[in-house]
């Protein structure tokens, strides 16, 4: 697994790849071979896309947690920002 890893994270150009250490042509190896290096590619893209809806995750939590302090922290506070966003969700409708 960790020399998969290898092979696409340390992908230099697009037609080679470094496994173990070692340079290897895309268009020397075998169409099974091949197979794996686009499994492999594929699987870092979706784990990139992943790792970015979880950072937009993360943010909203955040700003939920925030929200949750206010409320706790200064319900008064919180009421008139609640009251302030539904007028402004009316004034756009």
């Amino acid at each position: 697994m960790e020399e998969a890893n290898q092979a696409s994270a340390q992908s230099t150009v697009q037609g080679t790849i470094k496994l173990a250490g070692k340079d290897y042509e895309l268009s020397s190896l075998s169409d099974p071979a091949k197979q794996l290096v686009a499994a492999i590619r594929a699987s870092e893209s979706e784990m990139k896309s992943t790792r970015n809806q979880l950072a937009l995750m993360d943010v909203g939590r955040r700003a939920l947690v925030a929200q949750l302090r206010l409320a706790v922290e200064s319900p008064e506070a919180f009421n008139k920002l609640q009251n302030q966003d539904s007028g402004s969700e009316e004034n756009q409708s």
